[in-house]
């Protein structure tokens, strides 16, 4: 049973990325830098997560959260946060207590919501890190102004703020949404 829940373990530390830089060995992996001193134990009475609960959750694959963090699953390592969507997606691909978080410039480049919605730049976003857009360049630039008329930036977004923005949108074309409203075209 142990040797199943090992291999078990071992395998979605080799699909999911890990934490200790490719480390095959499960067992080095829980004793790797995936529990650092920001981690709290659980509470007493509490029902807690084990690490096989976490790497085969969806918060896993699509926000990094493959560790046991108290009583919830968290992103125990940068490795976790790498091998998720939310850092390709977005280039939050670094470890914060409790989160994955954009910290790299580069990595905003990267990231599919640069192309997508011109979030190319590193900044913030209600206080925390993440990947803005700083000016018109980024919009312009981003699918989405192509798409949907977002050409014009707005506190750190792109918006549809002119008439222009919106005639030169798909979806004017196609869909007759032709006036910006409240950074849409509608």
């Amino acid at each position: 049973m142990r040797r199943n829940r090992v291999l078990a373990v071992g395998l979605a530390v080799a699909l999911f990325g890990g934490c200790n830089g490719g480390d095959s060995d499960p067992a080095a992996a829980d004793a790797s830098n995936c529990y650092p001193a920001d981690l709290q134990p659980c509470a007493t009475g509490a029902v807690c997560p084990t690490t096989a609960q976490c790497l085969s959750g969806p918060g896993c694959k699509a926000q990094g959260f493959c560790r046991p963090d108290g009583w919830q699953c968290g992103p125990g390592c940068d490795g976790d946060c790498e091998a998720a969507m939310v850092c390709r997606w977005h280039g939050a691909c670094t470890r914060k207590p409790g989160a994955c978080v954009a910290t790299s410039e580069k990595r905003c480049q990267l990231s599919d919501f640069c192309r997508w919605e011109g979030l190319c730049h590193l900044g913030t976003e209600g206080g925390a890190p993440a990947c803005v857009a700083t000016g018109d360049a980024d919009c312009k630039a981003a699918d989405q102004c192509a798409q949907d008329g977002a050409c014009s930036h707005l506190a750190g977004r792109c918006v549809a703020a002119s008439k222009a923005d919106c005639e030169g949108a798909q979806i004017c074309k196609v869909y007759g949404k032709c006036k910006p409203d409240s950074g849409v075209c509608k």
